[in-house]
């Protein structure tokens, strides 16, 4: 039976997951290649779903929201893979949440009634160089979820050192020595962007079409599926991607011990996804925001928001507002809002203050 490659994209908040999946989306579909994600989303709102699907309307996806696919959301991940089976796609992504597991998620696609249907064929973990160390720091205090960071890093096969282009040569290269001492092995490429060389990664994934693929539209062309192709050994580093990016990195594998715990289990109490809160604000449609005050509210948050993403009427108009690293990216959405919406995750947010904050913040555009 010929198996479905799949390839696993981690990564951190705000690390540039969906960013570097919608240019491997993009790069299949150049190729005639029917692909199909599983989108695993933190809060009740799928954003990045909605932005797959607004540049990508045709594709088959398949969103698990408000948990994590490695813990709460662990049940669904056989019946949403499954479902995307049945469409016969060429190659499935899944994008974890932030804070998942990596090994966790594996460990599940390994069970029997998936074993037999898909290949594991790539893990991508990606890695914020701006604030890779300071996430570090910041988090010293919680075990478990530094060990969730080192994890995602320990795990892959190919590790993209995103956003590099904030940072000076000394911390890129501090950061690549914190990097090395969790997972000296996997292809280390430095970045910005999520850009990166789609050929010589499908090519390591060992998911380029062979000469013989036609690459018409026409179906009736076609030489059996890209799957049909794709029997061969896991993708493994190889000495040579200098093509890739600025620079690579090899080196020889180092073990982190590494477990991912939730909520309760945690001792954390009501502190779910190790420590970490979602908070989903609302924002009526009818009365526009500026951006200022939104960024104002956001910064007034501190460094215990790590991530905000929604979709907000903005007085420019329907927009895109993410919250990374400090910093906010606006971008004009065509996304018909009923109700806008912005979903906070953050360390410790004090909830009933950011809430009241909020409203004060649409009483004072209302009047």
């Amino acid at each position: 039976m010929n198996k479905i490659p799949v390839v696993l994209i981690s990564g951190f908040l705000g690390s540039g997951k969906t960013t570097l999946l919608l240019r491997l989306l993009a790069y299949a579909a150049k190729r005639q290649w029917r692909t199909a994600v599983l989108m695993n989303e933190m809060g009740e709102q799928d954003v990045d779903g909605d932005i797959l699907s607004g540049e990508m309307p045709n594709l088959p996806i398949e969103k698990l929201l408000d948990g994590c696919i490695c813990c709460t959301k662990r049940d669904e991940l056989g019946k949403a893979l499954k479902s995307l089976l049945d469409r016969k796609p060429d190659l499935v992504f899944i994008e974890t949440t932030g804070v998942a597991n990596p090994e966790q998620i594996l460990e599940d696609l390994q069970d029997p009634s998936l074993v037999d249907q898909i290949s594991i064929r790539g893990k991508i973990a990606l890695a914020d160089c701006s604030k890779f160390l300071e996430y570090n720091s910041f988090f010293a205090s919680s075990r478990e979820l530094v060990r969730t960071l080192r994890g995602q890093i320990s795990f892959a096969d190919w590790i993209i050192l995103n956003k590099a282009g904030e940072c000076e040569e000394k911390q890129i290269h501090k950061v690549i020595t914190s990097i090395r001492k969790i997972n000296a092995s996997a292809s280390l490429s430095v970045t910005d962007y999520s850009r990166l060389d789609e050929h010589e990664m499908f090519a390591a994934l060992q998911l380029e079409p062979t000469e013989n693929h036609s690459h018409s539209s026409h179906s009736s062309n076609r030489q059996g599926s890209p799957a049909d192709r794709l029997q061969g050994s896991p993708w493994t580093s190889e000495e040579d991607r200098s093509k890739l990016v600025r620079r690579n990195h090899e080196g020889a594998l180092t073990h982190n011990e590494h477990r991912h715990v939730h909520g309760e289990e945690a001792g954390e109490g009501s502190h779910s996804y190790t420590g970490l809160d979602t908070l989903t604000l609302s924002a009526p449609t009818p009365f526009p925001l500026e951006i200022s005050l939104v960024e104002t509210f956001l910064a007034a948050r501190g460094s215990g928001l790590l991530r905000a993403k929604g979709y907000i009427q903005l007085s420019t108009g329907p927009s895109l507002v993410q919250w990374a690293g400090s910093q906010l990216a606006i971008e004009p959405s065509t996304l018909k809002l009923q109700r806008g919406y912005l979903t906070l995750i953050g360390h410790r947010l004090e909830k009933t203050r950011i809430v009241q904050e909020w409203e004060d913040l649409l009483s004072g555009v209302v009047q």
